[in-house]
């Protein structure tokens, strides 16, 4: 019966949102950041063990296009709601790059001789390549949720996992390259291009025009008993710079990040944050239920031991590529730490990648498989781990 019912989308969306909500309270008692029950709850009700929500033919979700839309507007609104925390400038320093250059680097490199030792031959590169983006999505939540958005390790951790998504998308053109023996530079250089004048022109263009515009909105919206024109608009905006970023090839929430970066200065802001609140509560755990429903752990046993040795390593290249560079700038020892262990988390960009792999033919669905175990596992397990390295540093963390 609950199989029929889970064929309409209203009682699906339902039943997800209401997983959702209990998994909160739950994990929240725990002591434990909301986005690990999201992803535990949707490998629960996935494939792996109940099976309510089954896998697509392609190791995507199976969950109805409608809600997997709504699931990806998620991702849009939390990050728009994360970057009215930030100010851009303390947010694309070179710190930030500097950490983000380490966290490509060391991981690219180590997880393609990995696969290499391993004997994956072509595919090695290709696996390296799904080692380099944090994901900004798991890492924004855990510190927004943990009350540290607007501290130095705060702008330190998620200016470097932007910057890092972009790099991610230049590696991942890199290695489809590679994997095909052509590799199309001038392609690559208009893509760093591209990349780099849409955060310079995004940020320039947003608090030189169009802070002002949503400003004028809103207060003639407000004299016409429309009070949420301004944020409408803003939103509208986020959107469109989400649309740019997919369209340059760089993940759609930077986009949306920026956008909510360029409003953080805003005098609306805090009518901002509070519209975005109820929109973070309604969406975002359907993103991340989502994520957690591409797991098949079946698959994944098949290859359990190059799982387990390519998640280790994810966690050391992460830690050590971007705490050195972190050290060197500055930082404490343990904020640095923190910095690394912020910037372990890989989960919609890694998967990403990999379903392009999959897709495209350049990795079988054994390696999709593994890709997705050391996705989850760094995603799960360094929240609790960026928690110990903050308090060891002396951060006073409340669950939010």
């Amino acid at each position: 019966m609950l199989d029929n019912l889970l064929d309409e989308v209203w009682f699906e969306l339902t039943f997800l949102l209401a997983i959702s909500l209990l998994s909160s309270f739950l994990f929240v008692r725990l002591g434990q950041p909301r986005v690990i029950g999201y992803i535990i709850v949707g490998v629960i009700i996935g494939p792996s063990v109940l099976g309510i929500i089954q896998s697509s033919d392609t190791g995507t979700s199976g969950l109805p296009e409608s809600i997997t839309m709504l699931a990806e507007l998620g991702a849009i609104v939390l990050l728009f709601m994360i970057g009215l925390e930030c100010d851009l400038k303390e947010i694309y320093t070179r710190r930030s790059i500097a950490i983000a250059l380490g966290g490509v680097l060391v991981p690219w490199v180590s997880g393609f001789l990995l696969a290499h030792a391993f004997g994956y031959g072509s595919d090695a590169i290709f696996i390296g390549a799904t080692l380099v983006a944090t994901s900004v999505a798991v890492t924004a939540t855990v510190i927004f949720e943990l009350g540290m958005i607007g501290t130095p390790v705060a702008y330190a951790i998620v200016g470097a996992a932007v910057v890092d998504d972009v790099l991610g998308m230049i590696v991942l053109g890199i290695s489809k390259g590679l994997a095909a023996e052509t590799v199309d530079f001038t392609t690559i250089g208009l893509q760093v291009v591209g990349a780099v004048l849409f955060v310079a022109l995004g940020a320039w263009i947003g608090s030189r025009f169009l802070v002002r515009a949503v400003f004028n909105v809103q207060v003639s919206g407000y004299r016409r008993k429309m009070p949420m024109s301004g944020f409408i608009l803003a939103l509208s905006i986020a959107f469109l710079f989400s649309f740019i970023a997919e369209v340059i090839q760089i993940s759609a929430i930077v986009g949306a990040f920026v956008a909510g970066a360029v409003f953080s200065g805003s005098a609306l802001r805090d009518g901002f944050r509070k519209g975005t609140q109820y929109l973070e509560a309604l969406f975002v755990p359907l993103f991340f239920v989502s994520l957690g429903t591409v797991v098949d752990l079946g698959e994944i046993w098949e290859t359990i031991g190059f799982g387990i040795v390519l998640t280790l390593v994810a966690f050391a290249t992460k830690i050590v590529g971007c705490a050195i560079p972190a050290r060197m700038t500055g930082m404490s020892g343990w904020d640095s730490t923190a910095v690394g262990m912020g910037m372990v988390p890989r989960l919609e960009i890694a998967l990403a990648i990999a379903y392009y792999g999959l897709s495209t033919e350049i990795i079988d669905t054994t390696l999709y498989s593994v890709v997705v175990f050391m996705a989850l596992a760094t995603a799960i397990l360094s929240p609790p781990l960026l928690k110990m390295a903050l308090r060891r540093g002396g951060h006073t963390l409340v669950l939010t």
